[in-house]
């Protein structure tokens, strides 16, 4: 079953995530897992919907005491099933760490809620031919800190960096060469269980490209699902080409 991964960020007022919401509620997404990740605010509007629904970061700390902190039962008391950890925003805006998203990956995990971890090389690593090395140790340095049990629950999300916010020209050839370098890696060395997507400008004209490749378990995309057209027809491409 593909997976479709809709980070909407701090996108969308009160009153456009309601019309969103409803407008979900039309679109056929039959055959694929779909996950909606809204802002932390919004989570409790999607409470009772039928696609599976995940939280944009989860705290290092899970203690109820902390002023503003948010907690995994919380969390799971709004029917959250996935939490989106690492995303190159967090690293960059709040200077978090590796050692930070593998806590919260732990934290994630040991507490049943399945991870979305968020992986992606720099344009100074592709300048200085890294890309590879530093994609490689993020990954084998993330999956050798968890319990193999655990494989099942978390999804690998590649995100080239440098992709992220902004409109640059994709390098098709390059990004399908990193995706089957990333998958071999998982299947050589921990568990096929461990699903792969990939994020960086997908839109309904360029997912074409992907969607045939046997390495890539679905995709992560932000800016253009925020328009529900774009989203609707990204689905109707996933659902023909399904597993």
């Amino acid at each position: 079953m593909k997976l479709l991964i809709c980070n909407l960020k701090a996108h969308k007022t009160y009153e456009e995530i309601i019309t969103y919401k409803n407008f979900l509620k039309s679109i056929n997404y039959q055959d694929i897992n779909l996950i909606i990740a809204p802002s932390n605010i919004y989570l409790s509007l999607f409470k009772d919907s039928s696609f599976n629904l995940c939280t944009q970061d989860i705290p290092t700390n899970n203690n109820p005491n902390i002023t503003s902190n948010i907690t995994i039962s919380q969390l799971k008391s709004l029917n959250v099933t996935y939490s989106l950890i690492g995303h190159f925003e967090r690293l960059k805006y709040f200077k978090e760490t590796l050692n930070d998203s593998i806590i919260k990956i732990k934290n994630a995990l040991e507490n049943n809620l399945k991870v979305i971890f968020c992986l992606g090389e720099t344009l100074e690593d592709i300048d200085k031919n890294l890309e590879y090395q530093t994609l490689g140790n993020t990954l084998t340095k993330v999956l050798n800190s968890i319990n193999s049990k655990y494989y099942s629950n978390i999804i690998i999300a590649y995100e080239p960096t440098f992709l992220i916010g902004n409109k640059n020209t994709l390098n098709i050839n390059k990004i399908i060469t990193t995706i089957k370098f990333l998958k071999k890696l998982i299947n050589d060395y921990y568990s096929k269980e461990i699903n792969l997507v990939y994020g960086g400008n997908i839109t309904p004209d360029n997912i074409d490209n992907f969607l045939n490749l046997p390495e890539l378990n679905g995709f992560i995309i932000s800016s253009s699902i925020l328009n529900p057209t774009n989203l609707d027809q990204i689905l109707k491409k996933l659902t023909s080409k399904k597993n």
